[in-house]
């Protein structure tokens, strides 16, 4: 087992006037709602890849359904409940965790270890086990950096800087010097072939130090720069990624080294996607009948007027047919899904899940079964 000590050198937070902090803001108790959760993440492997960005500003549109998603890698991250983890005591505090996975990597298995207070969102380390052929062993990373405060909103900007120090200095070490200025610099809607988020776009500008050190010397130095684009929202940790090249300076930059997007978004326990409970102003009753064949009865109530829109989406998140998307009075209501797609082709047996939206926000999720 390998200790890596990370140290944080400073965090400076600055907050624009409060009159120009948006809709869009992110708690901590949004961030713990998290727990409990396992969202699939699907990335592009390629090292060049066309990208729209979007702008600065308020109530903006990102639309990444038709982004093309080139060299296809997944990432599994799930929110587990912080008292089943092992190693936890390594990361005092820690009360929130993520776990990363890949399904097309066996031997890579990845925990970060966070503490989430009413005002401050800190990473306290990582465990990582790294399997390649006859080598298995496990990093382990103690950290207390303070990422950000709460809450997040449009506006706010903060700068961060880390130093990680490897191996023995100063006989032979590497150095890696870390900063990173961060700025909330628009907030609005993201459009993803699973649904739509409302997103506060955080702009990283990351200038990363790599120093090799030979008896107290410094044998080579290297110096990476870099813009990172993401869109985080109050309904998942993560809703979309895009880092530019490395010297990349137009924040409006069209070709990146990577990008990410949400792909599904499951409850751990059940097993089906889900999202925040709704509150009791709308309600969405389970399909019936469940399983059916040829069609099945999905209703829903509402205790006040909004934009609706009702989905349904295979069991990998692909959105496979809109029920209905129109704005609606309170009420009760009912539809009717034959089991056919948006081109009216049959779909084949198996799970599919059906998502009630109201006013762009994900209110609830179920899960029903077709039979053919």
């Amino acid at each position: 087992m390998i200790f890596l000590v990370k140290t944080a050198l400073l965090m400076c937070i600055l907050f624009l006037p409060s009159h120009l902090l948006a809709q869009v803001t992110i708690s901590s108790s949004d961030m713990l709602r998290q727990i409990g959760t396992r969202q699939v993440i699907m990335q592009d492997a390629r090292g060049s890849i066309p990208i729209d960005v979007g702008s600065a500003g308020e109530n903006q549109v990102w639309d990444f359904r038709e982004q093309v998603i080139g060299d296809t890698v997944l990432a599994v991250s799930e929110f587990p409940d912080p008292s089943v983890i092992p190693g936890i005591d390594r990361h005092p505090g820690s009360n929130f965790i993520q776990h990363i996975t890949s399904p097309s990597d066996s031997g890579f298995d990845l925990f970060n270890f966070f503490q989430i207070t009413d005002q401050f969102y800190i990473n306290r380390g990582d465990s990582s086990r790294v399997v390649f052929g006859n080598f298995d062993t496990t990093f382990v990373s103690i950290q207390n950096d303070t990422l950000t405060t709460f809450p997040i909103a449009y506006g706010n900007n903060w700068m961060t800087t880390e130093v990680d120090t490897n191996g023995f200095y100063p006989i032979n070490a590497n150095i890696s010097i870390d900063t990173t200025q961060n700025t909330v610099d628009a907030w609005g809607t993201v459009h993803l072939p699973m649904g739509d988020f409302k997103c506060l776009r955080l702009r990283q500008e990351v200038k990363i130090i790599n120093q090799t050190i030979i008896n107290g010397s410094v044998f080579s130095t290297n110096i990476d720069t870099y813009i990172q684009y993401n869109w985080i929202s109050r309904d998942a940790f993560l809703v979309a990624s895009a880092q530019s090249q490395n010297g990349e300076t137009d924040f409006n930059f069209i070709d990146a080294q990577g990008f990410s997007r949400l792909d599904s978004l499951r409850n751990i326990a059940t097993g089906f996607t889900d999202t925040p409970q709704a509150p009791s102003s709308f309600s969405l009753s389970q399909n019936y009948p469940n399983p059916f064949n040829p069609e099945t009865e999905i209703r829903y109530l509402l205790t006040r007027t909004g934009m609706v829109r009702l989905a349904v989406f295979s069991i990998t998140g692909q959105r496979v047919r809109v029920l209905v998307h129109s704005r609606q009075p309170a009420g009760q209501y009912s539809v009717r899904w034959d089991g056919r797609d948006e081109r009216n082709n049959a779909l084949s047996s198996g799970i599919y899940f059906y998502r009630l939206q109201i006013d762009g926000r994900d209110l609830q999720t179920k899960k029903m079964t077709l039979l053919r």
